[in-house]
């Protein structure tokens, strides 16, 4: 399994996807629940329409508890201010509804070793700890996590595509809290 594919096992019922225009994993989404239940917003957002919409992570142009699911991949890390998008999100989520948030691990071995994720384009970086803790204060609680290595479709735009395979590799004998890139579904109480 991959990080897309966990999300596609996970994400159920009104699903909004944050940050959807980046990579395939908005279509494949709409593939397995149908348009009338997906739902995006972006910044980069060129049409808009009844479900997807032009906004900020960390000001959902939806109304309360409208969603059943929200899907972040490779979201959180970008914002200046995520606990703004995790309040969004309990704001906008039913309850008991699902947040499926995949982000790269600061305690990674590759990180520790290269530095890589840590760039001007990620304010807020996360370990599993961290990030637990961010949940836990804002009315979440972590009802399973996983780690992965990373693909193509998860780093899109990357200029190293020989990596993966190797990254794929080494993630099979790499400690859980070493992997690279966190997925977290937490749900909201």
């Amino acid at each position: 399994m991959d990080r897309a594919q966990f999300i596609l096992d996970n994400a159920k019922g009104r699903v909004l996807d944050v940050g959807y225009v980046c990579g395939t994993l908005h279509g494949r989404i709409i593939e397995k629940l149908g348009k009338e239940n997906v739902y995006g917003i972006d910044t980069e957002c060129r049409k808009e329409d009844k479900t997807h919409k032009n906004g900020s992570a960390e000001k959902i142009p939806f109304t309360d508890s409208y969603f059943d699911c929200i899907v972040a991949g490779e979201l959180i890390e970008h914002l200046e201010k995520p606990e703004k998008f995790i309040k969004e999100c309990r704001r906008t989520l039913k309850k008991n509804g699902r947040l499926i948030i995949t982000t790269p691990n600061r305690k990674s071995l590759v990180n520790r070793i290269s530095g890589s994720y840590e760039t001007k384009v990620h304010p807020s970086l996360f370990d599993y700890e961290c990030l637990k803790e961010l949940l836990g204060n804002n009315g979440f609680r972590i009802k399973e996590a996983s780690c992965f290595p990373y693909t193509e479709e998860s780093s899109y735009g990357s200029r190293r595509k020989w990596s993966f395979a190797l990254r794929k590799a080494a993630h099979r004998i790499i400690p859980n809290g070493l992997r690279e890139n966190m997925a977290i579904i937490a749900e909201k109480y």
